[in-house]
């Protein structure tokens, strides 16, 4: 399990890790990607946002005001704001990771180009009870109402699985 665990992991680790190179899958406005991992006791997450679905805006910031929301929706990525983790899991931050790409003011795009903007984060959690990691919270469409739809793959002991989030439904199960 654990060789295929890595496996996993290490097959979206370019996109994690992608700064100058946005559009390596496809882009929807208002949907993200979760690609979540548990061997051993570590949990590792990977989040892949489109701009629009964090802010709402996919360009340079304006003025003070946008740049403020950029630097404060970078803060709440990397601090793992959008997680929740039972207690009794016993974990604790290894890692915290976050990324916007697309933002920076660049020369003009040739015409007839749209630049798409988005984010990437990457957290890690080494947990000291893992079998208590049974169900995970994962508030993106809470904290960042313009998403509206979150796709999370799983990948544990118990298995792979897909579950798409909403604001309605923010629990991903990860054991029966």
């Amino acid at each position: 399990m654990k060789r295929s665990v890595l496996l996993f992991l290490l097959s979206f680790a370019p996109v994690v890790h992608a700064h100058d190179v946005r559009q390596l899958g496809a882009h929807v406005h208002g949907q993200a990607t979760v690609d979540l991992a548990l061997d051993q006791g570590r949990l590792e997450l990977a989040l892949q946002a489109p701009g629009i679905g964090i802010l709402d805006y996919e360009r340079p910031p304006a003025n003070a005001t946008e740049q403020a929301a950029l630097d404060n929706a970078l803060a709440a990525l990397k601090r793992g704001d959008w997680i929740t983790l039972p207690t009794a899991a016993q974990c604790r931050a290894v890692q915290r990771d976050a990324h916007a790409e697309g933002f920076a003011a660049t020369p003009a795009a040739t015409p007839g180009q749209h630049v798409h903007a988005g984010f990437s984060a990457g957290l890690s959690f080494q947990c000291g009870n893992p079998a208590a990691l049974r169900v995970v919270v994962l508030s993106l469409p809470k904290v960042f109402p313009n998403l509206h739809e979150v796709i999370v793959n799983t990948a544990t002991p118990a298995g792979q699985g897909r579950t798409v989030l909403s604001a309605d439904n923010l629990r991903v199960v990860l054991a029966p």
